[in-house]
């Protein structure tokens, strides 16, 4: 072969190297943090750098940093694409770099690496999708759904697709897993009290709201899950309001005593340095008909990081609320010789007072260790009064549910089993406080880490409770022949001093950069008291029969042994617990098991009756959670067991019968209960798709075996294991937008069998009842976001249908609701809002059209000044007066109604002024 022949061969052979030389970009580095050496650094490793696309961050490629923190990332680039590298690790914060450079190996030198966790935020020039899923983050763009001007987060909440809110209780969940937290920039706004976040933040404060499963100190630290879910809302403030002081005032007053003060001053920064300071007090959104229903609270948060290593964030408040109500509810009781109905009414007030405080302490003593602390005191003061009556019978008499007693008179004698005329009082205190620590500690350049973590906590319960009854027994006869009459005027006073401490080590281990395990070892003490006093008041009547509440002089001399109680208990429990991570730019793997050995003693006194024991027992806890993402696709599966110990009370403890219509007695031969649930989710945020299903199983489940006493109504329970209990239930949701529209629809349904057994006659076997609950759902919801305001109509259909085995009864109920929403920006700062909600509903027992009910609420609000500060609204709520408030479930052994009294219309007029006050940055 010639010369000429080897250089064309060798010029052929080089083509496809010249051709992927100049296709592949190398991108190397090294990464490092912060230390305490003359150099100020030391390299990290085992950090993730991963490669993304600048315009939607889309995975291009990733690797881990090597022991030495360098790595080395090549990839292929596409034609007019630009490209950023992320820089992570757990427990600092995310650093990204933008590749501009088109050489084919770029060195970016140092990428230092912080302490402080805080998920990494990139300008795009893209619009943000509504909805965004970013690694395990769901990332919501609050500009997506357009809120009225002056609204506050809980207004925003509603809006979003997948959000489920209980606006009695402030309760929040989103895709069916419920959020226990609101975060503000990554730190905890009022340490949980998601009521606060909820009605006092400003949704024009807010940019994104980032939800996901947000790990403890020790988790992000060793990078090791333990299957304990802490879903957050974490709220990223826009950045022209960061470093601003954001204060306003609010005043207002309406018809039927409506009231609504507001005080408050925000500040946040976006590395989560914050300070706020609230004050209300008001009864503008409580809606029942208790004339001196108020809501006031002050309280102050803050969080402030010191030389980015330390970090302290706390808060205190104090809370005072009074709320009344006047209810009435329908029971139907399952029985294998036919059903009991019971119709009840009745008043219940409730005055709290409470003051709660909390601290935590974040501190990177040096780069090796880490020390966290976290501390709570509360006291909290309840006065709970009711008034109550009801009534058993063995057919339905048809009462009529929002006025049972008006023409109770009226039926028969031989339809009645009982009537029970109530008043009781309740007074109590508690005092709470406890505290939890841990210290982290790295022993080598892979990563392995030791850990001790020590937690207290002490409790203290002190109350009292007043109770004076007239119950009537229509089948039983006194001597005269006539019904049988039992009065009873009784108090009590209980003190339960509890206590608990533990302590525990663990170790962790990174066997690669992708598979790391840890081992720990806890080791927890339990200590209660339940100390029960109870007096006979009845020859005081004349004294105590008008108002419960009054203790005479000489009380003490009617003490009664056998409703009395001394109860002692504790617990020494050992946790052993074992956890592996997997990780790398696709998959993301928890599997772990915790064997809980444990030591219970009871010594218990009940009058003559005693109870001395000690028991052993062991518990499991497996879990599995399988992740796995692949652009804008995910689909996770969890996996979560649980093995629950019976009640020492509920296997040793003495008969109760101090309420002679509820007998409760122990069950020494109950078995541990394991209660299993599957969660399977999948989603595509790119095309807006959400699905999810559940299951949820419980073997030896604990129930409460009922022995139904036919003369006088009342029932005698005692616990016993019983399998058949389970549900399951899924969901799937569309979300799309096309230009001004934004459309949302969901569809979901589920399935639950709940079993009980039932037992009329002490010489027979229990009656096997199970009670089969069918549920179908779905929700249309379509918005018009104009610039001039927004409009939103909704549907939502509600199917639930039970059925009973015993008597093969079934029980349907269809609900039904249209609504609108809207607002309207005019010239001249007036703004216009309205909603409207038309529902009905059908089904067992329910008269056609006596729920019908179209709820309409309108205001009108107008802002002036130069920088449109100062606002003076008026909001008429409930303009028809037509707001009710029902509920209807089904359970094991029987199905309940309740119905509670509402305010109905009412008018207010207020005047709010803010202003916004740069401070430094």
């Amino acid at each position: 072969m010639n010369v000429h022949k080897i250089w064309l061969l060798l010029l052929f052979l080089l083509i496809p190297t010249i051709l992927f030389a100049q296709k592949t970009r190398t991108v190397k580095g090294l990464v490092c943090t912060t230390s305490e050496t003359k150099k100020g650094e030391e390299p990290l490793p085992y950090a993730s750098l991963v490669i993304l696309e600048g315009k939607d961050s889309t995975f291009v490629k990733g690797v881990a940093s090597d022991a030495d923190g360098r790595f080395n990332l090549q990839f292929t680039p596409q034609k007019g694409t630009q490209y950023l590298l992320k820089a992570s690790y757990t427990g600092m914060q995310s650093v990204f770099r933008k590749l501009d450079s088109n050489a084919s190996t770029i060195n970016l030198g140092n990428i230092l690496l912080e302490e402080g966790i805080e998920l990494g935020e990139v300008t795009v020039n893209a619009r943000m999708r509504d909805v965004d899923q970013v690694g395990d983050t769901t990332v919501i763009n609050a500009a997506a759904y357009k809120t009225p001007e002056g609204s506050y987060l809980e207004t925003l909440v509603k809006r979003i697709p997948g959000m489920e809110y209980d606006s009695e209780t402030k309760t929040l969940k989103y895709n069916g897993l419920p959020i226990n937290e609101i975060n503000v920039n990554g730190e905890a706004f009022f340490s949980g009290d998601n009521k606060m976040a909820l009605e006092n933040l400003p949704v024009e404060l807010i940019s994104k709201i980032k939800v996901y499963d947000k790990k403890s100190k020790l988790e992000k630290l060793t990078g090791v899950s333990t299957g304990k879910e802490n879903y957050v809302l974490d709220l990223q403030t826009k950045e022209e309001f960061n470093g601003t002081l954001l204060a306003s005032g609010k005043a207002g007053y309406g018809n039927n005593n409506k009231k609504d003060f507001n005080l408050q001053g925000n500040y946040f920064k976006n590395n989560g340095n914050n300070f706020s300071v609230i004050a209300n007090s008001g009864n503008l959104h409580m809606r029942t008909s208790y004339k001196d229903n108020i809501q006031e609270n002050v309280a102050v948060n803050f969080t402030q990081k010191y030389n980015k290593k330390l970090t302290l964030n706390g808060n205190v408040s104090y809370h005072h609320n009074e709320q009344g109500n006047i209810s009435t509810s329908y029971n139907e009781q399952y029985l294998t010789s036919g059903n009991k109905y019971q119709y009840s009414a009745g008043n219940n007030t409730n005055r709290n007072r409470n003051m709660n405080s909390s601290l935590g302490l974040n501190w990177q003593v040096d780069t090796l260790t880490f020390v966290n602390f976290f501390g709570n005191f509360s006291f909290v003061r309840n006065n709970n009064a009711n008034n109550n009556r009801q009534a058993t019978f063995n057919e339905n008499p048809h009462l009529d549910i929002l006025d049972p007693f008006s023409h109770i008179n009226n039926v028969p004698d031989e339809l009645r089993i009982n009537d029970i005329a109530m008043g009781s009082l309740m007074q109590g205190e508690q005092h709470r406080y406890s505290f939890h620590a841990n210290i982290m500690r790295r022993i080598n350049k892979k990563g392995s880490s030791i850990g001790l973590t020590a937690q207290y906590n002490d409790s203290k319960n002190d109350n009292n409770n007043f109770s004076i009854s007239s119950t009537t027994y229509y089948q039983l006869k006194n001597s005269a022949g006539n019904d049988s009459i039992l009065y009873r005027n009784q108090y009590s006073s209980n003190l339960s001093p509890n206590r608990q401490q533990g302590i525990g080590l663990m170790f962790s281990h990174p066997f690669s950069k992708k598979l790391h395990a840890q081992i720990s070892y806890n080791l927890n003490y339990s200590k209660q008291k339940n100390d029960r006093n109870t007096y006979d008041l009845s020859g005081f009547m004349e004294e105590t029969a008008v108002q419960p509440g009054y203790l005479p002089e000489g009380y003490e001399a009617s003490y009664i042994d056998s409703l009395s109680n001394r109860s002692h208990s504790s617990t020494l429990q050992h946790g052993i617990n074992l956890y592996f991570n997997y990780s790398d730019t696709i998959w993301n793997i928890n599997a772990g098991v915790s064997v809980q050995p444990e030591r219970r003693s009871l010594n218990q006194k009940t009058g003559l009756h005693r109870a001395d024991t000690t028991l052993h027992s062991v518990g499991f806890q497996p879990m599995l959670f399988i992740s796995w993402q692949k652009k804008k696709n995910r689909i996770t599966l969890n996996y979560y067991g649980n093995t629950w110990q019976p009640s020492l009370y509920d296997l040793i403890s003495p008969t109760n019968n101090s309420d002679p219509l509820n007998i409760t007695r122990s069950n020494p031969n109950l078995k541990p209960t394991y209660n299993q649930s599957v969660r399977l989710e999948a989603q595509n945020t790119k095309e807006g798709l959400f699905a999810t299903l559940n299951w949820n199983n419980r073997i030896n489940s604990q129930t409460r075996a009922v022995i139904y006493n036919q003369q006088t109504g009342g029932r005698e329970t005692y616990p016993v294991n019983i399998n058949g209990n389970w549900n399951i239930s899924g969901v799937f949701r569309y979300q799309k937008r096309i230009k001004d529209f934004n459309l949302s629809a969901n569809a979901g349904g589920s399935f639950a069998q709940d079993v009980n057994l039932i037992n009329e006659n002490q010489s027979e076997q229990p009656e096997r009842s199970a009670t089969h609950n069918t549920g179908l759902n779905s929700d249309l919801r379509l918005s018009y976001q104009p610039k001039w305001g927004n409009l939103d109509l909704n549907g939502r259909w509600n199917f639930q249908h039970s059925s009973n085995s015993l008597l093969e009864t079934d029980t349907y109920t269809r609900n039904y609701t249209f609504g609108l929403n809207g607002f309207a920006d005019l010239p001249g700062g007036i703004q216009l809002r309205t909603d409207a909600n038309y529902s009905f509903r059908n089904g067992t027992n329910i008269k056609k059209g006596e729920d019908d009910q179209i709820v309409w609420n309108a205001s009108i609000t107008w802002r002036f000044l130069k920088k449109k500060q100062a606002e003076i609204s008026a909001n008429w709520v409930d303009i028809l007066s037509q707001q009710k408030n029902y509920f209807r479930g089904t359970m094991a052994d029987g199905l309940y109604e309740n119905h509670t009294q509402q305010i109905g219309s009412y008018f207010i007029v207020s005047v709010k002024y803010r202003f916004n006050q740069p401070l430094h940055k």
